[in-house]
């Protein structure tokens, strides 16, 4: 199986900038890369080639909201109740 990801690390040391230098990049949204956790990133490889040949990314929110439409389930299922998120 080949590799997918870099970690900022490895793209430290193909760019020669430090660690930082490249969750900069990631922060603003410069480089595309994914955040596993509040601790991890990954920049996948094919992302990586595409902005080091010029490709800017464009930055998308992600939110979470309740569903447009009535979702359909089979017959004998039901959805989940909704559970409650505090708020602080």
């Amino acid at each position: 199986m080949s590799k997918l990801y870099y970690t900022p690390k490895e793209v430290a040391e193909i760019l020669e900038v430090s660690d930082d230098t490249v969750l900069d990049l990631v922060n603003r949204g410069s480089l595309p890369a994914l955040r596993v956790s509040p601790r991890i990133t990954r920049i996948p490889i094919a992302a990586f080639d595409a902005w080091r040949e010029g490709f800017k990314p464009r930055r998308r929110r992600v939110t979470i909201a309740a569903a447009r439409r009535r979702v359909v389930v089979g017959e004998g299922e039901h959805l989940p109740s909704p559970s409650r998120v505090a708020r602080g």
